[in-house]
């Protein structure tokens, strides 16, 4: 299946400028890219992070092994406590960089979780003290880049970006069919044991090595990949097939150098989807559930993905097939697919293309798209299901911010779990195991304080002790403060209504609830409430969406019509809801009648019917409106 993505030029207009401020660690700014309508920058001290870095690094007791890192944004404070990865790459994981075979050590890549916060995940890499990754919260993803991904240009006061996954834009997207059909029947019955990790061969060609510039950013992006899609499929019960996971047994990366390199497959800069994804069906990959290679080209009709589809019976292709010959004469592994970066000359965010690796391995794991009105409600007349959104599976996806664009309707779950049924026993490995000791409560374990020079639990057996025993909690006790918040060091759970999670500016302090030792969900404020200075308003318990939608306005973006103004970036620009249009010119100016000021700005939307100017940041309670007496202009 390809994944296409549509041009978004049409869809409405780009949300604009917030306030400007140079707090120490966060910055606001401009629309990212065309795909990022909003951000905020990071300027924590990199020095700090890169010596706790290799303090950990380097650490043997469990809490020196431990990676903190605070800042704020968002109207919010990010505490994250990571570890290193070690379940993410196979005990036998092998790198190969430009032919040569190389020891590699993994410990840049992280994973954890915001502390206080339950049920929270992050994951990503620090290279060169710079973290980059995602943070999954109660309240939606975030997702961190190194600034020079975007802004490589401009002199900014700040090293990083962070935006949420609400503020990416909505590009559609289409999927067409590839499945090969010339097969024998599989007659092999497989012995179902408790197998359920699908090992990936990840290659990235000269141009993905290009634009990510080192090798430790390349296997940071593929981790990155593997932990989204991980996250999604263990949390999917395939009809009582669970925990299905993912782990990284080899990587195999193309430098610039293999350019040249006539044993290259990949080395030619024009290559047509369709081609790319049978260079890599045209390797051998009998020795892992699935291959794929990742690249930056901007294929023809904006392709984002292709993977062959697997199927119970009667077809070819998907996991676990083998390399065998087909009727034109090639012998092929059909356990393969391909995804890229870059659509329409921009390159998509994070968010998206995990959405694509998780799409297209949902082929591979034998998922066709989405039909019917149960598995569709993406097209459903009632606004509910509309809002919800499509699944995975869908064949136009989304940027991924609605409810079931990370789920997988139970059209996917049924075709899914008679390809898992019949196949996963050819090439599937027992998971890896809890660790215990890591201090995560994991599937399988009770508790985790830690070894035993580190837990201070009375309810909790420590890591040392034996395996019936170790991260269990010890007899009469009813919970573990390693379980969550909302336990005392008594094993009993806290009384209800004691405070577990502080007030923030969109969301009521945190409670227990007397019958759990996790935090529960602290309920939102009410919806439009100001945030952050009066700039934003709490949207579902987050600081996330701008001051203009408290007075029913839109945000677009402003700046003077001269461009040499900066001062005016640090406006907040609105403009009317209308059923927006496209214009044959995208700017139109707007004047501004302030008594200290007067000249024309111009609100940078690419569709807009009116617009409104609202005050500098001190003058936002005072809001003005100015509409455009200029006609909107047919396209």
């Amino acid at each position: 299946q390809k994944l296409i993505n549509e041009s978004c030029d049409h869809r409405g207009p780009i949300a604009g400028v917030l306030i400007v401020t140079c707090g120490l660690t966060g910055y606001y700014g401009n629309p990212l890219s065309k795909y990022i309508r909003h951000y905020e920058g990071l300027s924590y001290d990199t020095e700090l992070l890169h010596s706790r870095h290799q303090r950990a690094k380097r650490a043997l007791s469990l809490q020196e092994r431990e990676l903190q890192l605070e800042f704020h944004a968002h109207g919010r404070h990010f505490s994250l406590r990571m570890k290193r990865d070690s379940r993410l790459f196979s005990d036998g994981f092998k790198l190969e960089m430009s032919g040569e075979q190389l020891d590699y050590d993994t410990s840049h890549i992280y994973t954890g979780e915001l502390y206080g916060e339950h049920g929270s995940l992050t994951h990503g890499s620090v290279v060169d003290g710079k973290f980059e990754g995602f943070i999954q919260t109660h309240r939606g993803t975030y997702y961190v880049e190194p600034v020079e991904r975007y802004l490589q240009d401009k002199n900014v006061p700040f090293h990083s970006v962070i935006y949420h996954e609400d503020d990416i834009r909505d590009c559609t997207s289409v999927c067409l069919s590839l499945q090969e059909d010339h097969v024998l029947l599989r007659k092999k019955r497989m012995t179902q044991v408790e197998k359920n990790t699908c090992q990936l061969f990840i290659q990235t060609d000269h141009l993905f090595y290009k634009y990510y510039k080192t090798r430790e950013a390349v296997i940071a992006q593929i981790s990155s990949h593997v932990k989204a899609i991980d996250a999604i499929y263990q949390g999917t019960d395939f009809m009582g097939i669970r925990n299905i996971s993912f782990m990284v047994k080899r990587i195999r990366i193309n430098t610039t150098s293999d350019e040249r390199d006539r044993s290259n497959p990949f080395r030619f800069a024009n290559i047509g989807v369709e081609k790319f994804l049978e260079l890599n069906s045209e390797q051998n990959h009998d020795d892992y559930c699935l291959a794929y290679v990742f690249t930056d080209r901007d294929f023809d009709d904006g392709v984002l993905g292709l993977a062959w589809v697997g199927a119970p019976a009667g077809s070819s292709g998907g996991i676990c097939e083998k390399n065998k010959l087909y009727s034109d004469g090639k012998k092929k592994s059909l356990n393969t697919g391909i995804i890229t970066v870059q659509n329409y000359a921009s390159h998509v965010p994070p968010k998206v293309s995990h959405i694509t690796f998780a799409h297209e391995v949902g082929h591979n794991f034998g998922s066709p798209h989405d039909s019917g009105s149960e598995c569709t409600p993406g097209e459903s007349k009632s606004q509910d299901k509309k809002e919800r959104g499509n699944y995975i599976m869908y064949a136009r996806a989304t940027s991924g911010d609605k409810l079931n664009n990370n789920k997988f309707s139970v059209c996917s779950v049924k075709n899914i779990s008679q390809v898992l049924e019949k196949k996963r026993g050819s090439c599937f490995v027992e998971s890896g195991q809890p660790i215990c000791g890591n201090g995560l409560v994991e599937p399988g374990e009770e508790c985790d304080c830690g070894y035993s020079d580190q837990c201070k639990d009375e309810c909790c057996y420590d890591a040392n002790q034996p395996d019936n025993k170790k991260c269990k909690l010890k007899p009469n006790k009813v919970c573990s403060p390693s379980q969550g918040p909302c336990c005392t060091g008594e094993c009993s759970y806290k009384s209800r209504n004691e405070k577990c999670r502080e007030e923030s500016e969109c969301a009521h302090q945190g409670m227990c609830n007397g019958a759990s030792a996790q935090c529960p969900t602290s309920e939102p404020k009410a919806n439009f409430t100001a945030c952050h200075g009066d700039t934003q308003v709490c949207l579902n318990g987050g600081c996330s969406g701008s001051i203009c939608e408290k007075y029913g306005l839109e945000v677009c973006t402003c700046a003077s019509v001269d461009g040499k103004d900066e001062t005016e970036l640090c406006h907040v620009c609105c403009m009317e809801k209308s059923q927006y249009r496209p214009l044959l010119q995208p700017l139109h100016t707007v004047t501004r009648t302030d008594s200290d000021i007067s000249r024309k700005f111009i609100c940078t939307a690419t569709l807009q019917a009116g617009f409104l100017q609202v005050l500098k940041s001190p003058q936002i309670k005072a809001l003005k409106v100015f509409k455009s007496e200029q006609k909107v202009l047919k396209s």
